[in-house]
């Protein structure tokens, strides 16, 4: 049957490619003839680019996006679904821990957690133009090699949504199913998941062969062979991980998920300690390329200096030389761009400045709906790298309720574009530079430089009910700040929601970064118990290789490294790391699958998420932790069907062999 497609309308007649490869809006549409694809260079890539467009959104890391983000693990909260004037915002985690998503409903306006028909569409169209690359009469032979590895790329990566949302998926190989066929035709079975990990890995390693080790200005977001080799390392620590590795928790979640035909267990119920020495081999090929570094800004008159039990020499052997403050954060507001950024292996511009509405406070041109729990801001140490609760004399930490005396004498300039107000409460003082990267607290400076609306720059935000940015100034929308803690992690100093010219800086959101690769890589090695053998290099629980990869980001962060007695203790590195990655990935899509893949889902959402008393007066009770009590977190619940998202029942009717995922047969 001939198949057409026709061109959108965006196109401009160039043939250049869209300068963010996620985000392309120069592409073919479905009715254009099949046998015009492959006439020309412009028609075969912009039949590329109809299958780009049909990825889930990776930049929205809130609401409308298609896997749970922030909310859908203990990093974040939301009110739940408001209405914009518009139409409803949606946040999913939200929708998914407050048990409004079942297998006849798996998403809203403009997000789904049903990947599976959309990645299967781009799946399709890559096989349908591999077998016809070499037809092309204007692509030269070095062009058609390159552009094979991307089609594997793209392929790779669609299978990668599907496994990371629905888990195991049927693997079709190079063949192009029919469209509307009768059901017997689909007559297929999901592979286990180690097949799937197999499959994606090997596919992405052939991508990464013919790949460009980097890529220019105008094709930012174009895959790399780095790019592709930090997927495949991803994906073996995940694979390698209790939840995926036999042992307690994939017994617990994934012991009766089973393929009816023949009784093999979906998700492995046999550990295998060799699969953490391949995620070690897979993360230490990532760092091989030596094309990938922590991102640093040289220290200048503003910089703090580091406390006395942080290595000063010059980073990476220490934290000497750098401002950690602006290295940590100007990565993520924009300043550096995405293509003078060391650290970014792969990232997009798409959507993550527009999500911002939601940590801008009330009447800034925010909503204040998205909030931080305290469990996470208490996970932030104080700048001598101590918790906050073994805390020293030089570096206090106090947080005593109503007493208007714990709060800051005098203003601090803590780098260039911070100011720690005067008036700040003291548990919000002298703590480590990623805390005020990220954090948004009572009584922090929000700059908002680029207005002139002199009204609404350099306010000093607060949460309490009273004050500028409380639960008093929601109205009728009974949408506010529901813990008085936010992410200002991508706001620039610049950035204004409101007020004459306000403007707001583009910003890239980092898919996969160095850093990832760096604590994956200690991780896995932490994991090990004897020496095994990858790809001809020995792996075995290295403390001295932990400790170098490690220590790296802490020294950038200004902290002092792992201590030995922690280094020598798997147990008490693990916890290291897992405390390491909530803070260094915050809002970046990591946490969920995180704590997941840890198996310890289940025991953080045993514990009530608490925030600041909101409902109180700044004096009268604000700053005593509190359950929170808004609706929707009241209803949150951890329920084991988390781990996989549903199947959605249409696809159960069009593949009648496939299984349902556990938990969501109803």
């Amino acid at each position: 049957m001939k198949k057409t497609f026709i061109i959108s309308l965006a196109l401009a007649g160039s043939l250049a490619t869209s300068c963010d490869f996620l985000n392309v809006d120069d592409y073919f549409e479905d009715t254009f003839s099949e046998e015009k694809i492959f006439e020309s260079q412009y028609n075969i890539e912009r039949y590329f680019n109809g299958a780009v467009n049909e990825l889930p959104k990776e930049g929205r890391m809130y609401y409308w996006c298609s896997e749970p983000g922030a909310t859908g693990s203990d990093e974040a909260v939301s009110c739940g679904t408001f209405y914009n004037g518009i139409l409803d915002v949606s946040f999913p985690g939200t929708e998914l821990t407050t048990d409004k998503i079942s297998y006849t409903s798996t998403g809203g306006w403009d997000w789904d957690f049903n990947v599976w028909p959309k990645c299967y569409k781009v799946i399709r169209k890559i096989n349908t133009m591999l077998p016809h690359i070499d037809d092309v009469p204007d692509m030269n032979a070095f062009d058609k090699m390159e552009f094979r590895a991307r089609c594997r790329f793209l392929r790779a990566y669609a299978y990668y949504r599907i496994l990371q949302n629905q888990g195991p998926m049927i693997l079709v190989g190079d063949q192009v199913y029919d469209t509307n066929a009768t059901p017997d035709y689909y007559q297929r079975e999901r592979s286990t998941y180690d097949e799937c990990v197999d499959y994606i890995c090997s596919e992405l390693e052939a991508a990464a062969e013919n790949l460009e080790t980097e890529q220019p200005l105008d094709l930012f977001g174009t895959p790399t062979k780095g790019a592709a080799l930090a997927l495949v390392a991803r994906l073996r620590l995940q694979a390698a991980s209790p939840l995926f590795n036999g042992g307690t928790a994939a017994h617990r979640y994934f012991g009766d998920f089973k393929r009816k035909s023949d009784g093999v267990h979906y998700v492995s119920q046999t550990y295998d300690e060799r699969k953490w020495a391949v995620a070690a081999a897979a993360a230490k090929r990532v760092m091989d390329l030596g094309i990938y570094r922590l991102h640093t800004v040289p220290a200048d008159e503003y910089t703090v200096p580091l406390p006395a039990n942080v290595p000063s020499a010059a980073f990476p052997q220490g934290a000497g030389g750098i401002d950690p403050f602006r290295s940590y954060s100007e990565m993520f507001t924009g300043e550096t761009t995405n293509v003078t950024n060391p650290e970014l292996i792969w990232g997009t511009t798409q959507n993550v400045t527009d999500q911002q509405d939601v940590v801008f406070p009330l009447k800034l041109g925010g909503n204040s709906s998205i909030s931080i729990p305290q469990r996470i801001v208490d996970a932030y140490r104080m700048a001598d790298g101590r918790d906050i609760h073994n805390a020293s004399a030089e570096y206090p930490y106090e947080d005593r309720p109503y007493d208007q005396t714990c709060v800051t004498t005098a203003d601090k300039q803590l780098s260039k574009n911070y100011r720690l107000p005067g008036g700040t409460y003291k548990a919000y003082d002298n703590r480590e530079p990623r805390f005020y990267a990220s954090i948004g607290f009572s009584g922090a400076l929000w700059q908002m430089e680029s207005t002139t609306s002199e009204e609404m720059r350099n306010q000093i935000v607060e949460y309490y009910n009273g004050a500028n940015a409380g639960k008093n100034q929601a109205g009728v929308t009974n949408i506010y700040n529901l813990t008085g803690y936010t992410c200002r992690k991508y706001v620039h100093p610049r950035d204004a929601r409101t007020g004459s010219n306000a403007r707001t800086v583009t910003k890239t959101f980092p898919i996969i970064r160095y850093a990832e690769i760096l604590l994956s890589y200690a991780e896995a090695l932490n994991n090990l118990t004897t020496t095994h053998e990858v790809n001809g290099e020995s792996y075995s629980r290295d403390e001295s290789a932990m400790a170098e990869a490690f220590n790296q980001v802490r020294y950038r962060a200004g902290l002092p490294g792992a201590e030995a007695a922690e280094l020598a203790n798997p147990g008490t590195f693990n916890e290291l790391i897992q405390r390491e990655r909530m803070v260094e990935f915050l809002h970046e899509n990591r946490r969920y699958y995180d704590i997941c893949r840890w198996g310890i889902f289940e025991e953080l959402e045993r514990e009530p998420l608490t925030g600041l008393n909101v409902d109180a007066e700044k004096w009268e009770g604000f700053y005593s932790p509190t359950i929170i009590s808004y609706r929707t977190i009241r209803e949150r619940t951890f329920k084991s069907k988390y781990m996989f998202m549903p199947l959605h029942r249409d696809e159960l009717r069009k593949v009648p062999s496939l299984d349902q995922n556990p938990g969501w047969e109803k």
